[in-house]
């Protein structure tokens, strides 16, 4: 007899939950939501579908991965468990394959939306012509992630993607916060940013903003635009050097609290830059700096030089 054995069965409901929020979800309901009416209970519970991921990462090399899950779970999970929890799911995160067939139900209660693994044109025909997702970012989604397809280590993303961003912006009238290309850490993917809305529902809402862009102007084209009530910025720059196009650097930030400025590049003109940026933002509270900074007139920038300056 088996019963004289440890068996997972034997474990307690809290230990099994904590056990299957450590799974992928997607393989997790495929697997087992046929073992038996306890763990349909469990699986089917309120706190554990209302996030729900619909991808599966496979590391190929550290910079390729792929995120799709296999045919016949995706196919089970729509025709089979979507039209059971749909109207639970508050969280989701889908990859550009299984797009439509996930949006296809009615996801009353979605307000975090996270778009993984797009290329850059496929997601701008999503954004442009896809009316289900369309509705979605106007009507319901507070919180988007996004992130973009690219098989090198570090790449300027081309004016498509910068498109992408002006329309979320145009389009999503109820945001508050958005994570443009920093999903994930290993990708360095940077936007160019060409030419923003003028007016926009976006700018009086959104709150907390992640981008990595591709110059120090288009930071502060960023910075320069109506967002009434942004008090989180993290930014990642490709490059800050000169810019012959000079950028309105002094008009001040009173609503931004916190403030992540990182860039791999050598940087020459902190001075010029840097320092008039942070004197724009006369209520922050919180302050991150990752920087290489070349400078003649001294060694090195401490705490003191900062707060003084």
């Amino acid at each position: 007899s088996y019963d004289n054995y440890p068996s997972i069965f034997n474990l307690p409901n809290e230990i099994l939950f904590i056990i299957i929020k450590k799974l992928n979800i997607a393989d997790v309901i495929h697997s087992l939501v046929d073992v038996n009416e306890r763990f349909v209970q469990l699986l089917f519970d309120p706190f554990y579908i209302q996030n729900l991921n619909i991808t599966l990462m496979t590391i190929k090399s550290f910079y390729y991965r792929t995120f799709s899950i296999h045919e016949q779970v995706l196919s089970n999970i729509c025709e089979n468990i979507l039209p059971n929890i749909h109207d639970q799911v508050k969280k989701l995160t889908i990859e550009e394959h299984s797009i439509e067939r996930i949006l296809t139900y009615n996801n009353a209660q979605l307000y975090s939306l996270s778009l993984v693994n797009f290329e850059e044109e496929i997601l701008y025909q999503y954004i442009t012509d896809y009316s289900v997702l369309r509705d979605l970012c106007t009507h319901q989604i507070t919180h988007l992630n996004v992130d973009i397809q690219s098989d090198e280590i570090q790449t300027l993303l081309s004016k498509t993607s910068s498109n992408i961003f002006t329309m979320i912006l145009s389009l999503c009238q109820r945001l508050i916060k958005l994570n443009f290309c920093q999903v994930f850490s290993y990708r360095n993917l940077f936007i160019p940013i060409c030419k923003l809305p003028e007016t926009c529902f976006t700018y009086s809402s959104l709150i907390e903003l992640k981008i990595n862009v591709a110059t120090i102007n288009d930071c502060l084209r960023l910075l320069n635009r109506r967002f009434d009530s942004l008090s989180k910025l993290t930014i990642n720059v490709r490059e800050i050097k000169y810019e012959r196009k000079q950028i309105n650097n002094e008009t001040k930030l009173p609503k931004l609290k916190y403030f992540s400025l990182t860039s791999f590049d050598m940087i020459h003109d902190y001075d010029k830059y840097i320092i008039p940026l942070l004197h724009r933002m006369i209520n922050l509270e919180e302050l991150v700096l990752f920087l290489t900074v070349i400078r003649t007139d001294s060694s090195f920038i401490d705490g003191i030089e900062l707060y003084d300056q």
